[in-house]
């Protein structure tokens, strides 16, 4: 196991820790091995230590960055990824997982198999770290936000052909009848990418930028954890012309009364000029996602991303929101709400949606308002679960977006509805551009029931259309 860089002395071999390998050691054999193993450690990490983490009762964390870090390297070095599974912050794994509470599988049809703890083991398994030597240092920025910063990384990976097998397995498995040609296509094709380059050797930060990778570690009760979220935004926001506010307070503020004010409060705050970085908008938002945009939305700076261009007379809305209790939190929906736009005018009313236009006769360039009503969730099973899901905490209601999309996995329509939505679309669209058959469509959408839920709300926009 390497030790940190305190000024670039060399390991106890007298090599610097991560440096290029010297004449006659293994080269990198291929751009794509590298990607493939980088892609493949990082999900593995994040998402198959997150899943472990879960099934764990208690423990997880690390009392300080610099613990957090050399248990990352310890775990790369020692070839133990399952040693990470106390790392991942539990405030974004409740949020990733949140869904998996209702979720019910569709007869045979079970996609929480493809990644339950037996999968996720077989996936680990087909991956062999055998030498990983980093150089790495800690800078705590504030009592809650610390970034690790990986400076040099040697590796040698392998990516066993069987992984591609294993993937198959569990999602034949998981979705309980036969692939489909393109899906055993693309298992086949998984399978010679890796096979063609199976072993990734020598710099792992080859790809990112400026060689270096900054992993961000954040406090929660106490203990020190890697944030996934916090991470992606700091490789893409971090080096911005805005510099990131670490000290950002994203711990101590005030929510919503309401899961309706959590929705139509940070609308309006950003409406009114708010910058996604400021405290009026983030304070909607829940610890996750807030964590993000304190840090890094650019304060109350112009250069944070804010509406105020649909403030003002340009743009009105009437809020008529409603909620429905779940496990967990609230979903809003659009209720009764209308939003209005000079001539232009869309009405919710439930389940039903009127949109009201201008259309100009080109004989007479008379003006006259046309409307057209939607019955947008018709076929749905449980159109409650469209909407935005919101959580409550000791200081109020957030809007949690993590959950909002997680939410979406629960959403379903009715077979008919959905046979009815793929013989429409495919009457109206027919086969262009599509790589699919109708057939192979259909698979989709009766197998994966929010996929079949989208296709009928799509459905409904366009048999109103015709």
């Amino acid at each position: 196991m390497s030790t940190p860089n305190y000024g670039g002395q060399p390991g106890p071999n007298g090599q610097f820790q991560g440096q290029v390998p010297a004449p006659g050691e293994k080269k990198s054999r291929g751009k794509m091995a590298a990607i493939i193993s980088v892609i493949v450690v990082a999900v593995l990490v994040v998402v198959g230590g997150g899943a472990f983490a879960l099934s764990r009762l208690g423990g997880g964390g690390y009392k300080s960055p610099d613990a957090l870090a050399q248990g990352i390297d310890s775990a790369f070095a020692k070839n133990s990824l399952v040693s990470l599974a106390g790392a991942a912050s539990p405030e974004e794994l409740n949020a990733a997982t949140a869904w998996q509470k209702d979720y019910k599988h569709n007869g045979g049809t079970d996609w929480s198999k493809l990644m339950d703890l037996k999968a996720l083991k077989d996936y680990v398994d087909q991956i062999d770290i055998k030498k990983s030597e980093m150089e790495y240092t800690v800078d705590t920025k504030s009592d809650q936000v610390a970034l690790i910063t990986i400076t040099k990384w040697e590796g040698d990976v392998e990516i066993k052909p069987e992984l591609a097998d294993k993937i198959r397995e569990h999602y034949k498995e998981a979705k309980g009848s036969d692939l489909t040609a393109n899906e055993s296509q693309a298992f086949d094709k998984m399978k010679q990418e890796i096979q063609n380059n199976p072993v990734s050797s020598g710099n792992v930060l080859k790809n990112f930028p400026n060689n270096k990778l900054t992993l961000v570690s954040v406090k929660e009760d106490g203990k020190w954890y890697l944030s996934g979220y916090m991470t992606v935004a700091e490789q893409f926001l971090g080096t911005g012309s805005a510099q990131p506010n670490y000290s950002a307070n994203f711990t101590d503020v005030k929510g919503a009364s309401s899961p309706e004010e959590a929705v139509s409060g940070m609308v309006d705050a950003l409406r009114n000029g708010g910058s996604i970085g400021s405290e009026d908008v983030y304070r909607y938002l829940d610890l996750p996602e807030r964590r993000v945009a304190a840090v890094y939305g650019g304060g109350s700076s112009s250069s944070g991303y804010s509406a105020s261009g649909m403030g003002g007379s340009g743009v009105q809305v009437t809020w008529g929101l409603s909620s429905t209790k779940v496990s967990g939190g609230a979903i809003v929906n659009l209720g009764t709400t209308s939003i209005t736009m000079g001539q232009y005018k869309v009405e919710f009313n439930g389940d039903s949606l009127t949109v009201s236009y201008p259309d100009t006769d080109t004989r007479t360039f008379r003006t006259t308002t046309k409307t057209m009503t939607t019955n947008y969730t018709e076929g749905l099973v449980n159109p409650e679960r469209l909407g935005v899901f919101t959580v409550e905490d000791a200081n109020g209601w957030h809007v949690s977006l993590v959950r909002t999309i997680g939410n979406l996995n629960l959403l379903a329509a009715s077979d008919d509805a959905v046979n009815q939505a793929i013989d429409g679309l495919w009457s109206a669209t027919g086969s262009h551009d599509v790589d699919v058959s109708k057939d192979e469509m259909r698979d989709l959408a009766l197998n994966n029931k929010p996929v079949g839920a989208l296709l009928v709300i799509g459905w409904n926009f366009a048999k109103n259309m015709k």
